[in-house]
C-alpha cells in the first residue's frame, strides 16, 4: 500500500514538473502581444525586383509571419512570403524566406502603436534586412 502511495506521489510530481516545463517552453516561444498584429512600413525598391511602396507584415502570437507586397490593403490577403519569428531578450529572429536560407536577427523595440527593428545579424540577406529594418506602424 505504501509503495502505491509513493508511486502515485512520484507520478503526480513528475506530471506537474513536465507541465511546468512545457509552460516555460511555450512562454519562451510565444510572441509578445505588443508585436502581434498587422503592421505597415514604406520600403524603398528592393534588389530582388520589388518596387518601392508600403509593405504589410502580419505576426501571430505563435510566431507565424507573413509579408504582403505594396498594393495590399489588409493582412488577410494572399501573402508574398511566409516565415516564422521568435522573440527573446529584445531580439527578433526570423527564419528562412524564399530568397534567404539563413535566419536573421534584429534588435526589437516595441510600443503600443509601432515597433522598430535594427539589423543585428543578417549579412547573408540584404534584401530581407532592407525590408525589415526600420519603424513598423500598427495597421488599423
Amino acid at each position: 500500500m505504501r509503495f502505491m502511495q509513493t508511486l502515485l506521489l512520484v507520478s503526480i510530481a513528475a506530471a506537474i514538473g513536465a507541465a511546468h516545463g512545457l509552460a516555460q517552453e511555450e512562454s519562451k516561444l510565444a510572441v509578445p502581444h505588443s508585436v502581434v498584429g498587422c503592421w505597415s512600413k514604406h520600403v524603398p525598391a528592393l534588389s530582388v525586383g520589388t518596387s518601392a511602396g508600403v509593405w504589410l507584415i502580419r505576426i501571430k502570437s505563435n510566431g507565424a509571419f507573413a509579408a504582403y507586397t505594396p498594393g495590399s490593403r489588409k493582412c488577410d490577403s494572399y501573402s508574398d512570403f511566409t516565415s516564422h519569428v521568435s522573440i527573446n531578450s529584445g531580439r527578433l529572429t526570423i527564419g528562412h524566406v524564399p530568397i534567404c536560407a539563413s535566419n536573421g536577427v534584429y534588435a526589437l523595440k516595441a510600443s503600443p502603436k509601432s515597433f522598430t527593428l535594427h539589423t543585428v545579424a543578417d549579412k547573408a540577406c540584404p534584401a530581407r534586412a532592407a525590408l525589415l529594418a526600420g519603424i513598423w506602424k500598427r495597421k488599423t
